[in-house]
């Protein structure tokens, strides 16, 4: 039957983290990203077929229902392949090609809806503008590059978006802080800079780098001018001048030395605070063009937790907003944004309180996949289920938490977790060891909204785990296990309106221990993604040392 519903469908293309979004009258319906569908990892050079199509089902409607699609990425406008042969073509998919995206044999439709691609930054700007809640508002994009950009100074004001300062792919700050990453070789080919964030912590920022902002612009002295060449050479060849460069100047002088990363502490903290020092010079620029109260930053580089933390704390805003996938798979759900601003003149209705836009199971489902395994379990209402899960952790026990809809973003936030208990330093240790991390990555806490401010020093109270915080001095020997080495977390502020259940958990943890705190980190293990189904969720939890799995309302202890 045909209604007068319009649906947009935003897709992120690439070679990484693809992914889809769709909005119903302007309303986000669903949010899925490819890699947990197809379970490789950051879903490199993958259409996002099984995210469209996990969005088209949870509508239940089907491509032809489409009003129109918007790409995250425009390539015309990029030219990427500029100079690029016909043979060297062939070793790259065709990204923006309908029939790689949408095959006929799975989707089955008529006619494909009209395609309009939105270029790279201004997604990203919608992606968190537009769901931001704020009116009127500075945007910071930072990222490795998109299409010719790297950074991009933006305000949202009317519902209009206006890109105001661009700056190149030379100095791209994502290339700057992945190829130091690289430098340590804490980082394999996924790119999880995020080990180099936490190895920061443990140096002083002695140590002379190149980025600094000059000027109104950020620069990297000591680097020569890149010549004229084709835009898909530029990045490889920056990158190297960095590495010499740090070879040349940095401590230990040797690029990836993996058997001793505490050599390299002092120069992620050179970094990390070069970054951190840039990232508040363009928030001083953005400040001095828009005058705006409030700001909203996207781009890979926004899942900085620590730069967050400084920007959040710098005074230049009454408040930042940074949304849960603010990499490159937000920019399915920004294409999606403006082309509906763009149809519609529409603004969103919501704002995002929460990241619980993926995929979820029936309790059928899930006691299937636990007969399936042979499973013992027991059946429990919500409050049983709370208050026997929060006795376990009281035990110190290790809990798989898989509940609701999934997350979207890298950060697992009380749908996809692995629990344990703060009070104890062990469990970082027993929790790292079995996702196969070093032991200088931190884990993050989970604590209830109204206990925040207890236990935390900071302006931003972060719903999604990604502006990081002091924890107070006086609280720092209760909750060991979610202290880094310089007395910093992550925490994710807990709603009781967005997740009762894992409200209601920390809530009974709190009431048996006094602590409204849990740990938390993502439901997987190594160079795998987040669990996205029962059966994924199973076979970790038995290939593991968890100790419980709690999914749905079932229970599962092991003897």
């Amino acid at each position: 039957m045909m209604t007068n519903d319009k649906y947009i469908l935003g897709v992120g293309i690439g070679g990484h983290d693809t992914a889809a979004a769709l909005l119903k009258n302007g309303a986000l319906v669903a949010m899925g990203e490819q890699e947990r569908f197809s379970r490789n990892k950051r879903a490199p050079q993958e259409p996002p077929v099984d995210a469209i199509r996990y969005c088209l089902d949870r509508a239940g409607i089907t491509l032809d229902e489409v009003e129109a699609i918007a790409f995250g990425t425009d390539y015309q406008i990029k030219n990427i392949w500029k100079g690029v042969t016909e043979e060297e073509l062939k070793r790259f998919p065709a990204h923006d090609d309908p029939d790689h995206l949408f095959p006929q044999e799975v989707f089955k439709y008529e006619k494909l809806p009209p395609i309009t691609a939105i270029r790279h930054h201004l997604s990203h700007a919608a992606s968190t503008f537009r769901v931001s809640g704020f009116e009127r508002a500075a945007i910071l994009i930072v990222d490795n590059q998109g299409e010719d950009n790297s950074t991009s100074l933006a305000m949202g004001k009317d519902g209009e978006i206006h890109i105001l300062e661009n700056f190149g792919v030379p100095v791209s700050l994502g290339l700057y802080y992945r190829t130091a990453a690289q430098f340590t070789g804490v980082v394999g080919k996924l790119k999880e800079v995020g080990k180099f964030m936490g190895l920061a912590s443990y140096g002083q920022p002695i140590q002379k780098v190149p980025l600094a902002f000059q000027d109104n612009a950020p620069v990297l002295a000591g680097l020569s001018d890149v010549p004229p060449m084709r835009n898909a050479d530029m990045p490889r060849f920056r990158a190297k001048q960095m590495l010499d460069y740090f070879s040349e100047n940095c401590f230990p002088y040797t690029s990836g030395l993996k058997a001793e990363p505490m050599a390299y502490a002092n120069f992620a903290a050179s970094v990390q605070k070069s970054l951190e020092d840039t990232l508040i010079g363009m928030c001083l620029r953005l400040k001095e063009l828009t005058g705006c109260e409030y700001l909203c930053l996207a781009g890979g580089v926004a899942l900085n937790c620590s730069a967050n933390g400084i920007i959040a704390n710098s005074g230049l805003f009454k408040d930042i907003f940074v949304q849960p996938a603010a990499h490159d798979s937000g920019v399915a759900l920004g294409a999606a944004l403006e082309l509906d601003w763009m149809l519609h003149g529409r603004k969103p209705e919501f704002k995002m309180e929460h990241a619980y836009w993926g995929p979820s199971w029936s309790q059928e489902d899930i006691n299937a996949a636990l007969d399936r395994h042979g499973l013992k379990y027991q059946l429990l209402d919500e409050d049983t289920l709370a208050a026997e899960v929060a006795t376990l952790l009281e035990a110190h026990k290790l809990v798989g938490w898989f509940q609701g809809r999934s997350e979207i973003g890298p950060r697992a936030l009380g749908a996809r977790s692995l629990l344990g208990n703060p009070t104890s330093r062990e469990t970082l240790v027993r929790l790292n060891t079995i996702k196969s991390r070093e032991m200088w990555r931190p884990l993050a806490p989970s604590v209830l909204e109204e206990r925040f401010d207890e236990y935390f020093d900071s302006s931003h109270a972060s719903p999604f785990m990604i502006v990081a915080a002091t924890v107070k001095e006086e609280k720092r020997r209760s909750v060991p296990a979610i202290v880094h080495i310089d007395g910093s977390a992550r925490p994710q502020a807990v709603s009781r309106k967005t997740n009762p259940r894992y409200w209601k958990l920390i809530h009974a943890f709190e009431q048996r221990t006094g602590i409204p705190i849990v740990v938390n980190t993502s439901f997987n293990v190594e160079a795998e993604p987040i669990v996205n189904t029962p059966d994924n969720a199973i076979r970790d939890f038995l290939a593991t040392d968890l100790e419980v799995l709690a999914i749905g309302n079932a229970l599962v202890v092991k003897q």
